[in-house]
């Protein structure tokens, strides 16, 4: 059996798909710390890296652990030193972003809710 019209979509939903990937490769590229950055950051490792040798690297490096996302690679930390960007790619980071590298637009209706959720509890002189 033969789909003539699916080919043609086929195409086009492969070419689109090419083009959101190396899109999304320049815009990763793009949102990289320099290294010199400091303060709270994402630190990426490579997958499959166990949870105790990322906690040592994050810890040699100088930076303080906040806590692992659910993506067991990825880690938020607090880098206090000048170059804690530069010390965690040292240690086998493959990168490290800023804590929040997509903005409340993107993030949609949960963004919106914690906004709420925390003026709700925040503690007024």
């Amino acid at each position: 059996m033969r789909w003539p019209g699916h080919r043609l979509a086929l195409g086009i939903a492969l070419g689109v798909l090419i083009l959101w990937l190396a899109g999304m490769a320049l815009a990763i590229r793009a949102a990289r710390l320099p290294h010199d950055a400091t303060g709270p950051m994402i630190v990426v490792f490579e997958p499959g890296i166990a949870r105790e040798d990322m906690l040592a690297r994050i810890v040699t490096a100088g930076a303080r652990p906040i806590r692992e996302t659910w993506l067991g690679f990825v880690w938020v930390v607090d880098g206090e030193q000048p170059d804690s960007s530069a010390r965690l790619l040292g240690q086998g980071a493959i990168g490290t972003y800023r804590e929040l590298p997509v903005t409340a637009s993107l993030a949609g209706c949960f963004a919106f809710a914690d906004a709420k959720i925390a003026e709700a509890f925040a503690i007024r002189p």
